[in-house]
């Protein structure tokens, strides 16, 4: 027999799946429910796994995003362990933080973009766009005028020296910004003066990244900064999905 807590495991799961479905869709709780036919409410309670799904109800969801019902028990394994030396069924989750993270990443150097990339390639759950200038980083950011279907990122990663607008003005500027503001910025750059550090935490940075001119090492430090932005902390366009409504 499967644990309780397992079973729990594996409704939260697949609640993480649904809403990042959702949200990947760009759907709405309003929009979803009335297309399925159920209450705004009992969609929230399914993604935040509060009531249990059926089988029935689960394919109309796969229905409605155009995947098979299997998609969204991606990233869970069943093992099979040994417990008093009877075997038993035990649930290992491979990824378990599956929330589509959506990274906004402005860098004009083509080197360093490749790096970035391929340093995020072992994430299944990210969402990137890059853009290669400040003016375009805020035109993505506030004005929505350049790739208006990206959503407001969880996360931005930003090179400090950028043409036509340097990293510093466009992290204050993001700073400014009452929408904006919540939304950490990482910044990237090969200067390892103190100065511009400080500056750069007093100017709201949520992190320095120094970027090594080892391959390896950069990539490292790339795929440690997502693992801990993507895993360890809740994000404020993430943090429904951890709390309960009455």
């Amino acid at each position: 027999m499967i644990d309780p807590n397992d079973i729990r495991f594996i409704e939260e799961h697949i609640g993480k799946q649904l809403r990042a479905k959702r949200k990947k869709r760009g759907f709405t709780l309003a929009v979803i429910a009335s297309k399925i036919g159920i209450s705004h409410q009992q969609v929230q309670k399914y993604e935040q796994a509060q009531s249990r799904i059926s089988a029935a109800m689960l394919y109309k969801f796969s229905s409605m995003y155009g995947v098979g019902i299997e998609k969204f028990f991606e990233d869970l394994k069943v093992t099979e362990n040994k417990k008093n030396g009877t075997a038993s069924d035990t649930i290992d989750i491979i990824h378990f933080n599956n929330e589509v993270i959506n990274i906004l990443i402005v860098e004009d150097n083509p080197a360093d973009e490749t790096i970035a990339r391929k340093a995020l390639e072992e994430f299944r759950n990210l969402n990137i766009l890059c853009v290669h200038d400040g003016v375009q980083a805020m035109e993505v950011l506030r004005y929505k005028t350049l790739c208006p279907d990206f959503p407001k990122p969880d996360l931005v990663l930003m090179d400090i020296f950028l043409p036509k607008k340097d990293g510093l003005s466009v992290l204050r500027d993001i700073k400014r910004d009452r929408d904006l503001q919540c939304v950490p910025v990482i910044m990237l750059t090969n200067n390892t003066s103190r100065e511009t550090m400080v500056n750069s935490y007093k100017s709201g940075a949520s992190g320095y990244i120094c970027k090594s001119f080892d391959y390896e090492t950069f990539k490292d430090n790339l795929s440690d900064c997502i693992k801990y932005w993507s895993n360890a902390v809740v994000l404020p366009t993430t943090y429904s999905n951890y709390t309960r409504s009455s």
